[in-house]
């Protein structure tokens, strides 16, 4: 009877531990942490936070407050900026940086080109970067010095704004913001914005082809998202590297919406904010740091509305989608582009109607339905709105609200830290 050899034994041996080893390699990877943060992050409480799972900090920078004159810029604003930054990154938080262009200086809105012109001849209380191309001049001035002061470059992720407003919207009211000099193709109009296809045409006039109000109202939301792109080419341009939170709340109109809005050439309501989410985004340019930022998240009580893993294979114009909330529509809108996302809940108060929603401690609770979202849609994370009512022991406020962030912060992350 044959008897292997010591030498052969040994060989096999060692065959079949290397076979060992390939198979242990090629398992998969356990999937990165969720990244959880706060807004209006509590340098007070950034320690104790980090060390409970919530690794992303963020704050707002108040552009009136840092230029409170025509190019004089407020230093000691500026090193109390860098003293809560210093303080987030002790305790080995990523920080997040708002830009605060909405914040605009009340100098500037003294301009009589600065403001945003409705249909109606409203003028916008906001600041008009969409159409004017002195105003983006003011604005880079700015972002300029906040690079030179906080150093763009060490920023984890950057929350881009239309400027007018806290997110990527035109002025509220539902009318359309398209009627300043620069939008009527007027010598202020900015490089890369695209002429007015109707130049005079305003809503509601029916003197015009159907099929030339559809080109008008793209242009309308394409000039919104070129706000966005403007940002990130300056941004990127002073050697920013990190991600663009792209601030998109609700669910906006939708492709049967927008269709009708059209027919009907335009009344006033959503359409006229721009949040028509599925030609906002395809007007973005392909960038892996671009990030679909939902600033909605868990906005209707009771209804956490999870994402399904065959949801992209849902047409945008399915009746299907109709029914989704504004995270499950901008995952689907997102994923056709390739861009990240993450999100956010909506703060205490905004709006009040949502106030026994946020404190809602059961799994069926805005937090615990902000995470689920994110962790149902594939988000890169989330932050929690406000930092502040985490800490907040009123028992109006909801008691206890840290303790039950980080112990869903831990449930979630269970296995992949």
């Amino acid at each position: 009877m044959w008897k292997p050899s010591r030498r052969y034994v040994i060989a096999v041996l060692l065959l079949t531990l290397a076979g060992c080893v390939v198979v242990r390699a090629t398992r998969e990877p356990p999937p990165p942490p969720f990244l959880f943060g706060t807004l209006e992050t509590l340098p007070e409480h950034a320690a104790t936070e980090a060390a409970h799972g919530i690794r992303v900090a963020m704050l707002e920078a108040d552009w009136g407050s840092y230029e409170p004159a025509d190019g004089r810029f407020d230093d000691a604003y500026a090193q109390r900026l860098r003293e809560r930054i210093a303080s987030y990154r002790a305790a080995g938080m990523r920080v997040t940086l708002g830009l605060g262009l909405h914040y605009t200086p009340a100098w500037l809105l003294r301009d009589p080109g600065s403001r945003l012109v409705d249909q109606h001849g409203n003028r916008s209380a906001g600041l008009n970067l969409v159409f004017s191309r002195r105003m983006r001049e003011k604005a880079a001035r700015y972002l300029s010095r906040l690079d030179r002061d906080l150093d763009l470059s060490s920023f984890w992720a950057l929350r881009l704004t239309s400027g007018a407003q806290p997110e990527v919207l035109y002025p509220p009211g539902g009318s359309y913001w398209a009627f300043d000099p620069g939008a009527q193709n007027g010598p202020d109009r900015p490089p890369g914005v695209a002429p007015n296809p109707l130049p005079g045409w305003r809503p509601g006039d029916r003197s015009v082809p159907v099929t030339e109000i559809r080109t008008w109202a793209d242009w309308y939301v394409h000039s919104l998202a070129g706000v966005v792109t403007w940002q990130i080419d300056l941004l990127s341009g002073l050697g920013f590297t990190g991600y663009f939170q792209v601030l998109t709340p609700g669910a906006g109109s939708k492709p049967f919406t927008y269709a009708r809005d059209i027919a009907e050439y335009l009344p006033d309501g959503i359409t006229g904010v721009g949040a028509v989410w599925h030609v906002f985004y395809a007007a973005l340019p392909a960038n892996p740091r671009l990030i679909a930022y939902v600033s909605s998240m868990a906005d209707e009580p009771g209804q956490p509305h999870l994402c399904d893993p065959g949801d992209r294979e849902v047409p945008l114009t399915d009746p299907r989608v109709s029914g989704w909330p504004a995270t499950r529509w901008l995952t689907r809108v997102a994923a056709g582009h390739g861009f990240g996302l993450s999100g956010e809940n909506p703060g205490l108060d905004f709006p009040a109607r949502l106030n026994g929603h946020y404190r809602d401690t059961s799994p069926r609770g805005m937090m615990a339905a902000g995470v689920q979202e994110m962790a149902s849609c594939g988000f890169q994370g989330f932050y929690w709105a406000h930092d502040q009512q985490l800490w907040d022991r009123r028992p109006w406020n909801g008691t206890g609200a840290f303790e039950r962030y980080a112990d869903l912060i831990a449930k979630v992350n269970a296995g992949r830290e």
